[in-house]
């Protein structure tokens, strides 16, 4: 017989008891099971781990030796369970959001949202450009925010709201004196942008191609910062997100123009997967995102 965890059981209980009938009375099973399953162990390692007293029975010096392994590897089962069962608490605990768009936002945001659900736990990932919208299975991920020229709601995603896309020029050009601008007056220029795959770079070369032009990119990032600092650096131009870009685009040496022709907006969606039930905390993030997020990030809006 294999010394499994239901045998060691067994021989652990008869040694607590040192008593065959009254382990199986504790164990429910019957009495010549628990016969049974010591011999089958005394055979398996020809020892003897019992000696009867009466109608008791105790340990032998090779018992001893035996049970005292046997608490070890029980007591290391015991500990493995509880850890996997932690474990499992914090993973049907935690959130997992996937992120492309207002990045810049979410952390004063979800801290609001940790303050009323304290015992949920966040696992932000910031999508790369090479991977797809359409991912958020593949990727393990509950909720998703990201961004398109077309609002996007059904029974898996909701647009929380649009925004508006300003130009982005250092002061030093003379055209960011104007009051607002047309966007093929810059079909020439260098663009600064992310890079591409990105949801924003997608959407600016889109609205540059309804200009009537294909926009010459002389840098690309993948940070919003350095975009800026290279716009102040007056190296090149950009598009830039009112709403969720407005406390890193504005700024000295940096100036922020509407657009006339043609009027650039992107939308801002939340989406999750359809196919399978989102867990507790996903409802919850999920709803207080809808419920709350687009008033949060208008009131960081910088108004041109």
């Amino acid at each position: 017989m294999k010394l499994t965890l239901m045998v060691m059981t067994y021989f652990q209980k008869v040694a607590e008891l040192q008593h065959v009938t009254k382990t199986a009375e504790a164990l429910q099973v019957a009495q010549p099971t628990v016969s049974r399953v010591i011999n089958s162990i005394e055979k398996d390692f020809n020892v003897p781990l019992f000696t009867r007293k009466g109608r008791n029975i105790t340990l032998t010096p090779f018992g001893e030796i035996l049970l005292k392994h046997t608490n070890r590897i029980l007591e290391e089962v015991e500990l493995t369970k509880r850890e996997l069962d932690t474990a499992k608490q914090q993973e049907q605990q935690t959130v997992r959001l996937s992120i492309s768009a207002a990045s810049k936002l979410l952390p004063v945001f979800l801290a609001g949202f940790k303050k009323e659900y304290p015992e949920v736990n966040f696992e932000l990932l910031l999508r790369g450009a090479n991977e797809r919208p359409s991912s958020i299975g593949g990727l393990n991920t509950d909720l998703e925010l990201t961004s398109d020229i077309k609002p996007m709601t059904n029974d898996h995603s909701v647009t929380l709201f649009r925004e508006e896309l300003l130009m982005a020029l250092p002061q030093s050009d003379p055209r960011s004196k104007m009051i607002s601008v047309n966007l093929n007056d810059f079909a020439e220029d260098g663009f600064i942008c992310l890079h591409k795959g990105q949801s924003l770079r997608k959407i600016i070369e889109y609205y540059c191609r309804k200009a009537g032009f294909t926009p010459r990119v002389d840098l690309e990032s993948d940070s919003l910062l350095t975009v800026r600092e290279f716009i102040r650096a007056g190296m090149g131009i950009s598009l830039v997100p009112q709403i969720t870009w407005s406390d890193i685009s504005c700024g000295e040496q940096v100036t922020l123009i509407p657009i006339t022709s043609p009027r650039c907006y992107r939308y801002i969606t939340l989406t999750w997967d359809g196919s399978v039930p989102l867990s507790r905390p996903a409802v919850l993030l999920k709803d207080y995102i809808i419920r709350y997020f687009a008033d949060y990030a208008k009131t960081k809006a910088v108004i041109y």
